[in-house]
């Protein structure tokens, strides 16, 4: 499945073949069939053990912490994500991000199912950034007319694109405090 897997993650569904699939395993075409009964069901148990974990981001796994330092874990873990990803396509070029997005894409067109996990895991982050921002706003730390679920969803969007920017875009490349400097001009917005 972990050949499967990056074979998918790079080629996509239909640029894979179960012969590739067995060439890269070191299986026969039958071993595979062994244990799928098609390309299609490789694919969909592929998908299903790579969206099943529900895990929360480890920059989000204590909201006791002070807001901005919470809030810079995040821009922090920009680093961390592209290295996954990298890792997951098996790629340090920077066309990796777009192979991961062609992934996700096709699957969750693919599979519906699987988009609702991504869903469902997006809530489940809106919704412990919107605990962390209300109690940030509870103990004085950050302006009290700002909407904690709105900042919730403006934060993560943020991160998700600065994710895929750190792949693309070359003044984050040039620029090694970019990421320090964005969490600056964003807390100048938050603080009281």
């Amino acid at each position: 499945m972990n050949t499967a897997f990056k074979l998918f993650i790079r080629k996509g569904y239909q640029g894979t073949s179960l012969n590739s699939i067995a060439k890269e395993s070191g299986l026969t075409k039958g071993g595979i069939y062994h244990y799928f009964d098609s390309k299609e069901d490789l694919y969909y148990q592929v998908l299903e053990d790579y969206f099943t974990p529900n895990e929360i981001p480890e920059w989000l796994q204590n909201i006791e912490l002070d807001i901005k330092a919470l809030i810079w874990r995040g821009f922090e873990s920009l680093e961390e994500k592209k290295k996954y990803i990298q890792d997951l396509v098996g790629s340090d070029n920077d066309d990796a991000i777009l192979h991961y997005y062609n992934f996700l894409y096709e699957a969750t067109r693919k599979y519906p199912e699987f988009q609702r996990a991504i869903d469902e895991s997006d809530k489940l982050k809106i919704g412990i950034l919107t605990a962390a921002f209300k109690k940030a706003q509870e103990r004085g730390e950050i302006r009290q007319d700002l909407d904690p679920e709105i900042l919730s969803f403006e934060l993560d969007a943020l991160l998700q694109q600065l994710s895929y920017l750190n792949f693309v875009n070359p003044g984050i490349k040039k620029d090694q405090n970019m990421f320090k400097r964005l969490f600056d001009n964003y807390w100048i917005r938050l603080k009281v």
